[in-house]
């Protein structure tokens, strides 16, 4: 979380550009599910797509508040990387609440969602689409990651799936990669389930890029007060620091695991890098995770060495950070590091398996003296 990228979250309104949208005239609605309709901005898109073509996914995985929607910001930079935000989110923040896209439109009136609708939702019917969102919400949340560890629930829970549901979740990456005229599309739904059901769809080529952050920095980040999106609805809730810290060992070691048991490319930054070096990390992520889908970009991006040029995106979900354009600095959040020394603490004794292994340092000896203080923060 970056002190200047992420402004939103220390309780700041976010200023809404005036919204490009504009009515599309001319052409029949080919899907509506209350009120939603989507018709393509260009009456020959469909003639200009390529089905029989696998679609590029960067899926950032990892845990919550650990700087998800800046990565992929940075990452889509480039004309050649569509950023999308957490898409999985589609389902029920867009189709089923109507969002604000991140272009300051709704859902149902951002152009490129009405063009993304057209090749993606144009013959599913309203019970489908409920069905779609009661299976993300009962499959997907953080509390049922576990069923990922053992195959067999693995199975059923892609067996449980709506049907024709892998062909849908093809169809919503590609009109994806048409409508931006982008090779690569990046999600930043983080979710270990979500990974494991988008690596079974043929069509999707997925590279994980494994985002991790000092876990007493996200511990921090999840307990301050909730931070609204302009329209003043938000999806960013609060938990503890113990709750945080267990989730946050679990969830980073089941996305390692799981990108190693489904064979699937996989690469691991920090934020704490991240931040430090933008130009740098994005570049290196270009290098070596696009050489595995022979993708070779010459330009560099809009990352400047200690900011960012940020434009109109299209997210329906992440954080608030996802509506800011211009030029912004990308300064480290470190706040974190004046909290309570005994909170702080606890998170490092919980997260320890982890902690080593990715580059962060735990308690000293002299500290962990202090146990009986580190077990009264946690009751």
């Amino acid at each position: 979380m970056t002190r200047m990228a992420y402004r939103g979250w220390e309780g700041n309104i976010v200023q809404l550009p005036k919204s490009s949208t504009r009515a599309v005239a001319g052409l029949p609605d080919r899907y509506s599910v209350d009120n939603h309709s989507f018709s393509p901005l260009n009456p020959s898109l469909s003639s200009r797509t390529s089905e029989g073509l696998s679609v590029h996914v960067l899926y950032i995985a990892g845990f919550g508040r650990s700087g998800s929607t800046l990565l992929d910001r940075l990452l889509g930079s480039t004309s050649k990387v569509h950023s999308g935000g957490e898409i999985g989110g589609v389902w029920t923040l867009g189709l089923v609440n109507d969002r604000l896209c991140s272009c300051g439109a709704k859902f149902s009136s951002c152009p490129f969602w009405r063009a993304v609708g057209a090749a993606s939702f144009s013959s599913l019917q309203v019970g489908e689409v409920t069905d779609i969102a009661k299976y993300f919400r009962k499959t997907f949340p953080a509390r049922r990651m576990w069923r990922i560890i053992f195959r067999r629930s693995r199975r059923k829970m892609m067996d449980s799936a709506p049907k024709n549901f892998s062909d849908t979740t093809a169809r919503l990456y590609r009109g994806l990669r048409d409508v931006s005229s982008s090779p690569v599309v990046v999600d930043s739904s983080k979710l270990a389930t979500y990974l494991v059901m988008l690596a079974q769809v043929p069509s999707l080529d997925i590279q994980v890029v494994h985002l991790v952050r000092d876990p007493r920095a996200v511990a921090h980040s999840w307990q301050r007060p909730r931070i609204t999106d302009p329209d003043g609805r938000s999806t960013m809730s609060r938990i503890g620091a113990a709750k945080s810290a267990i989730l946050w060992t679990l969830m980073n070691g089941i996305v390692e695991w799981i990108s190693w048991r489904l064979g699937l490319p996989y690469i691991r930054i920090r934020y704490e890098d991240l931040v430090k070096d933008p130009a740098q990390t994005a570049g290196r992520l270009r290098l070596d995770v696009l050489r595995e889908a022979d993708l070779y970009f010459d330009e560099a991006g809009q990352v400047g060495e200690g900011d960012v040029n940020l434009g109109v995106t299209h997210m329906i979900s992440g954080n608030p950070m996802r509506f800011q354009q211009g030029r912004t600095p990308i300064i480290e959040d470190d706040d974190w590091k004046s909290g309570p020394w005994s909170r702080r603490a606890m998170v490092a004794a919980i997260t320890f398996p982890l902690l080593k292994r990715y580059g962060y340092r735990g308690l000293s000896l002299s500290k962990s003296l202090f146990w009986p203080i580190i077990i009264l923060e946690i009751g």
